[in-house]
C-alpha cells in the first residue's frame, strides 16, 4: 500500500523543551493542561512526554531559556493562582474572626474551645494561625486529662440538650433550670443560661398579631368584671376564651380555645375553616360538657361579636354564667388566653408550615393534650404542670 502523504510537516522538540515541559507539569501549583496550554501543546502529547520521563528515556541536563511567550503565561497562571489562594486565605480569617467575636474572650482556653469546636470546618492549622495561639499548645490542651469542672459541665450540657430536645427547642434557660431542679441537680440558673448560649440553644417564639374586629352596635357589651374579682383559687371559678388565626397554605383558619383561669389548662379548643358564633359556642359547650361547673362561673372573653352573638349568650345563660368582657382596645385584659397564643405559635407553628387541615389538627392536638396541659411548666404555676397544678391544689 503506498505511503499516504498529507502535505504537513509534524512539529519537531528538542529534548532538553520536553524535559523543561515535564518538570513545570510536575510542580504542586500546575496542571498539565495548563502548562500544554502555555506550550502550545495538546495535553496527551505532553502525558506521552511524562510518561518517557518516568521510563528514563529523557536525559537529566541542563535545559535551555523556554521561549519567552510560554514563560510569561506560566508566570501569569502563578500569580492567578497566588492571589486566588490569597483570597481564600482571607475570607477563611474574616470568617473565622466573626465566629470567635461570638466568645468575647482573649484568653488561650477559650481561644482553645473554640477551635475544638471549628475544628472539623476549618483546618486546625489554620484556625491557630488566625487566633494566634501555637498547634503545640493546642494539641497539649487537646490531649489533657478534662478537669473535675470540665468534666461536669460535659454532664450538664448533655442533660440540658435532653431537656432542650425533649422540649423540641420550646424551653429556654428557666424552663431548663427549673425541670433540673425537679430533678434533684443542685446548679445555677446563670450557668444554665450560659450553657445554652455557648451552644446556640435559644427558646422558639413569635409575635402574635391581633386580628381586627367588625363592630356590631346592636349586640350587647360587658363590663370587665375580672377587676373587681378575687383570683380563682381552685378550678372553674373563672375560665377565658379567644380565637386566634393560623395561616395554612394561602389561606386563614381559626383555632378558639377555652382556659381555666386557675391552672392554665386549656379544657376545650377548636380548629375551624370559618369564623362564626356556631364556632365559638361549639368550643364552649365541650368546655361545660367536659368539666361541669356549678352555677357562678366567670366567663371571660373580648369583645369579638362571636361572644356577644345572641346564640352564645342564649348558651351562657342556660349554664348561669356570668360573661366578662375586655375593655375597649385592652386586649391585656385577657392576657392569659393571648399567653397561650403566643406560645403555640412560636413553639409549634413558628418556622413550620402545614398542607391540610388534618395535618395541623393532628399537631395541636399532640401540643395541647400531650405536651402544653402534661409536660409544660409554666412560671405562673410555680414551674409545674397545668394537670400537676391542679392535683397538688
Amino acid at each position: 500500500m503506498p505511503e499516504m502523504i498529507t502535505g504537513k510537516k509534524t512539529q519537531q522538540y528538542s529534548t532538553e523543551f520536553k524535559v523543561k515541559a515535564v518538570e513545570w507539569s510536575h510542580q504542586a501549583h500546575r496542571s498539565v493542561k495548563s502548562v500544554a496550554e502555555a506550550l502550545d501543546i495538546h495535553p496527551f502529547m505532553l502525558s506521552r512526554w511524562r510518561k518517557e520521563y518516568r521510563e528514563g528515556k529523557f536525559a537529566m541536563k541542563r535545559v535551555k531559556k523556554a521561549p519567552a511567550d510560554a514563560k510569561k503565561k506560566i508566570q501569569e497562571q502563578d500569580e492567578v493562582a497566588r492571589l486566588k489562594r490569597r483570597i481564600s486565605e482571607l475570607q477563611e480569617e474574616n470568617d473565622i474572626l466573626k465566629k470567635f467575636q461570638r466568645f468575647q474572650a482573649e484568653e488561650r482556653p477559650e481561644a482553645f474551645r473554640f477551635i475544638w469546636k471549628h475544628r472539623r470546618d476549618y483546618s486546625v492549622k489554620a484556625l491557630c494561625r488566625h487566633l494566634k495561639v501555637s498547634r503545640s499548645g493546642y494539641y497539649a490542651w487537646a490531649n489533657r486529662e478534662p478537669s473535675k469542672r470540665a468534666t461536669d459541665k460535659a454532664d450538664l450540657l448533655l442533660k440540658i440538650r435532653k431537656i432542650y430536645d425533649n422540649s423540641k427547642g420550646r424551653y429556654g434557660s428557666p424552663r431548663v433550670y427549673q425541670t433540673l431542679r425537679r430533678e434533684g441537680l443542685v446548679v445555677g440558673e446563670n450557668r444554665v443560661a450560659k450553657i445554652m448560649r455557648e451552644w446556640g440553644m435559644k427558646a422558639r417564639s413569635d409575635r402574635v398579631y391581633r386580628r381586627l374586629r367588625k363592630l356590631r352596635n346592636d349586640l350587647k357589651t360587658l363590663p370587665n368584671y375580672r377587676l373587681e374579682a378575687a383570683r380563682p383559687t381552685t378550678e372553674n371559678q373563672q375560665w377565658s376564651s379567644d380565637v386566634t388565626y393560623i395561616k395554612l397554605g394561602k389561606k386563614y383558619v381559626f383555632l378558639a380555645v377555652v382556659l381555666d383561669l386557675y391552672s392554665r389548662r386549656i379544657i376545650s379548643w377548636r380548629l375551624g375553616a370559618s369564623l362564626s358564633a356556631n364556632f365559638a359556642r361549639a368550643t364552649l359547650r365541650e368546655a361545660f360538657t367536659s368539666r361541669k361547673p356549678d352555677s357562678g362561673l366567670l366567663f371571660h372573653t373580648d369583645r369579638g361579636i362571636e361572644y356577644r352573638a345572641h346564640k352564645t349568650q342564649a348558651l351562657l345563660k342556660q349554664y348561669q354564667v356570668k360573661h366578662s368582657m375586655n375593655r375597649p382596645g385592652q386586649c391585656t385584659d385577657n392576657a392569659e388566653v393571648e399567653s397561650f397564643f403566643k406560645t403555640l405559635k412560636g413553639e409549634l407553628l413558628h418556622a413550620t408550615s402545614f398542607v391540610t387541615m388534618r395535618q395541623l389538627r393532628k399537631h395541636i392536638k399532640a401540643y395541647i393534650e400531650g405536651f402544653y396541659n402534661t409536660q409544660r411548666l409554666h412560671s405562673g404555676l410555680g414551674y409545674r404542670t397545668p394537670l400537676e397544678f391542679e392535683g397538688i391544689n
